[in-house]
């Protein structure tokens, strides 16, 4: 009989100016403004990396890449989600993963394909599905200053 395990993971960045560009996905999007993160700042695989996690009974991304280590100053996100899938190809497969994006900029729309492709070849998978949804200009979920996901996944296996 097979088994099913549904995770979630959240992820968050603060706005800087000390970038010019951010990654959602694995996909660059130039803007003018990066996110503050210890790593390259990819809220999707943060945020996919963890809901895996979660479903796997693995504790979270912080427990394999720890922010105070200084080797993981700059490390790209898509390193992060394929040591995640390393650690669960033996038991487990990705069966969907659903995303939602919330940000009040960039307007992300017009990407939205491109990041889903992205997603895509990171995974291996073909059933992703992302949604982006505006703060209405509240301080929910990381305010105006931020962007922020979430991410459900479903894993088979076990």
């Amino acid at each position: 009989m097979e088994k099913y395990k549904v995770g979630l993971g959240y992820d968050l960045h603060r706005f800087t100016d000390k970038k010019q560009f951010i990654l959602i996905g694995g996909f660059k999007i130039d803007c003018g403004f990066g996110l503050d993160a210890v790593s390259d700042g990819d809220i999707a695989l943060h945020a996919i990396s963890d809901a895996i996690c979660g479903a796997a009974g693995l504790g979270d991304i912080g427990d394999y890449f720890p922010p105070s280590d200084k080797k993981n100053q700059n490390i790209e996100s898509r390193k992060i989600a394929e040591t995640i899938l390393t650690k669960i190809k033996k038991n487990y497969k990705i069966v969907n993963i659903d995303l939602t994006l919330v940000a009040e900029k960039p307007k992300l729309a017009s990407y939205k394909k491109y990041i889903v492709e992205s997603l895509k070849n990171i995974f291996k998978i073909s059933d992703i599905n992302l949604k982006i949804k505006s703060k209405e200009a509240t301080d929910a979920l990381g305010g105006t200053n931020a962007l922020s996901c979430l991410a459900a996944v479903l894993l088979k296996g076990g």
